[in-house]
């Protein structure tokens, strides 16, 4: 009985080794062939809506100086948005205007290198970045009802670290474009504004973070976790920008946020218009 059943597979492993299964295929092929009607079209059930090409979306010297100019705005309506507020100390509140009009004078000067270069200047915020960033970020300072988001508990310290994160992803982005830009005159201009919004990350650093513990790395002695800096640990990191806001838990944490700096979906293209 044994060898009948060895026997069997033995045949069956013979069959497929010989070609039979080549053989049996091409006949199952041949039987299909004789069918003089073939189908050249399958039966569907309404139509599908016609489609549209995107738009061509080029990198170019222009789209890196509009998305910087995008988000000289974002800064520009934040800083409003915190002032109007009316929580922050009077002593911040110079400052604020300060940075707010360093950041009006850097769209003004991105926009005349903009038209320059024979672009179209964009004169409003990076509608991706305020709905991926900022956005969720006022929601938990200021508390969202219909989301269930408390305000925090903290507010004048949750408005200076997000106001510190934006100046560093600004700073961050002119930091990566000038890699990016082919023009050595525009390269010279980000460069300038770029290091404009470093020296507005240092100045936050130290409210934040008053008594010069805010210029060299330091560890926040109730959370374990970094202080804000002026020279960060990997000076020029391209990393995404990390901090925790928010009404603190039970646990005595707070929401932590990352901003990263633009990409190929959030940039100003040539055909985004405001």
């Amino acid at each position: 009985m044994n060898t009948s059943v060895n026997d069997n597979a033995f045949n069956r492993r013979r069959f497929l080794q010989s070609g039979g299964l080549a053989l049996a295929s091409a006949a199952i092929l041949a039987a299909c062939g004789k069918n003089d009607k073939v189908a050249t079209a399958y039966p569907r059930i309404g139509e599908s809506p016609t489609t549209t090409a995107l738009p061509e979306a080029r990198v170019t010297d222009t789209v890196l100086l509009r998305t910087a100019s995008s988000l000289e705005w974002c800064a520009i309506d934040a800083y409003s948005a915190v002032t109007a507020l009316g929580v922050l100390p009077g002593a911040v509140l110079p400052v604020v205007a300060r940075f707010q009009a360093d950041h009006k004078a850097h769209s003004a000067a991105l926009t005349e290198i903009i038209k320059t270069a024979g672009g179209e200047p964009f004169e409003c915020a990076n509608e991706r970045i305020n709905t991926l960033y900022i956005a969720p970020a006022v929601e938990l300072i200021v508390g969202n009802k219909d989301k269930g988001i408390e305000a925090t508990d903290t507010p004048v310290d949750d408005l200076l670290l997000l106001a510190h994160g934006l100046e560093n992803l600004a700073a961050a982005t002119y930091q990566y474009y000038v890699s990016l830009i082919s023009q050595p005159a525009v390269r010279g201009a980000a460069m300038t504004i770029g290091q404009d919004e470093a020296r507005h990350a240092a100045v936050l650093a130290q409210a934040i973070i008053p008594g010069g513990k805010g210029i060299a790395p330091s560890i926040n002695e109730k959370t374990g976790k970094a202080n804000p800096a002026a020279v960060p640990g990997a000076f020029g990191s391209l990393a995404p920008v990390t901090f925790a806001i928010g009404r603190t838990s039970e646990a005595g944490t707070k929401t932590q946020l990352s901003l990263d700096t633009p990409s190929l979906n959030s940039m100003a293209y040539e055909y985004a218009t405001c």
